[in-house]
């Protein structure tokens, strides 16, 4: 029971924490409780919220540190699909193309015997 009563107000500090490392002006991602995902540019940090000015919907939103879920440091372009790509899988994806296309030319070249 004490557990339940404690893990909020540590998963709140945690939040805190993460969006205290980011500065003021940088790119943030914010995932909150309700499956919503928000991008843009950190504005403020208060005690009990801090605040972005979202970059898709071009409006200063206010999110209290309960309602957050998970902070991103940055946020990507839209893909494809018209969502914002993460990027820190962006560079994964991107690196791992590149090594499996390095691996196929060093392949062909060393199994070349001509």
């Amino acid at each position: 029971m004490v557990a339940l009563l404690v893990l909020p107000a540590v998963a709140q500090k945690d939040v805190r924490n993460q969006v205290g490392a980011i500065p003021i002006g940088k790119g943030i991602t914010v995932e909150t409780k309700d499956g919503r995902k928000l991008h843009g540019h950190l504005s403020s940090i208060e005690a009990d919220s801090f605040s972005l000015r979202e970059v898709d919907q071009q409006i200063l939103m206010t999110v209290r540190y309960e309602e957050a879920t998970k902070i991103s440091r940055g946020f990507g372009h839209k893909g494809f699909a018209g969502q914002r790509v993460d990027p820190r899988r962006s560079l994964i994806v991107g690196v791992v193309v590149v090594g499996a296309l390095l691996a196929r030319v060093f392949g062909t070249v060393l199994s070349d015997h001509s």
